[in-house]
């Protein structure tokens, strides 16, 4: 297992990131601007289906979810200040959409925070990847309710896959976390063009 770097409270969310950044291998630099670049295309998909104050948070908080996840590889850790700063966009985004958004929002924020807080305690799990899949789920609610939800379940399914064939005890779980975020949202627009924003979506 790699070594966890802990910085003091005092160092700034930029400089972790840069030496976050510093340690990845060059596959896996190359896999998170692959998945950036895939959260923008999202975010500018988003732009026909849902408000454009919605989609540029998607965007950001895609962007924002990939920072966290590059310093969690690196200290097992998830900054604060992308959490506060990833809620605050979605928080904006949702108060202009509407009081409906803002519903979608609140529930796409439970659904996916409450099954990462029942296991916590058992499995181990940081509070810090509860206020991240909080956050994805609320970000993930301006496209549609369920997509934190799915979010959840594939990054649960993808790290238990991965941790079996690597034999390993402990992942960072925001790089999941962040990579099913973005396929949930991929998928949660597609269920918005067949059933509407709804939930359940009606097909």
């Amino acid at each position: 297992m790699a070594d966890i770097t802990v910085f003091p409270s005092s160092t700034s969310t930029a400089a972790r990131f840069g030496q976050a950044w510093q340690a990845l291998a060059p596959r896996r630099r190359g896999l998170v601007l692959g998945g950036v670049a895939g959260a923008v295309g999202i975010a500018l998909a988003a732009a026909r289906q849902v408000p454009v104050a919605s989609a540029i948070a998607i965007g950001f908080v895609g962007v924002l979810a990939a920072a966290a996840a590059v310093v969690d590889v690196h200290e097992h850790r998830i900054p604060n200040r992308l959490l506060w700063a990833a809620t605050v966009v979605v928080a904006v985004a949702a108060a202009l959409a509407g009081w409906r958004t803002v519903g979608d929002v609140t529930v796409g924020l439970v659904i996916g925070s409450v099954p990462l807080f029942v296991v916590r305690y058992d499995k181990g799990l940081g509070l810090g990847d509860v206020k991240f899949a909080a956050v994805l789920g609320a970000a993930g609610g301006l496209v549609h309710p369920g997509v934190g939800l799915v979010a959840v379940w594939a990054a649960a399914l993808a790290s238990g896959l991965f941790a079996l064939r690597t034999d390993r005890m402990r992942l960072a779980l925001a790089p999941w976390l962040w990579a099913g975020f973005v396929a949930a949202c991929a998928a949660g627009l597609v269920m918005v063009q067949l059933g509407g924003s709804s939930w359940p979506a009606r097909f």
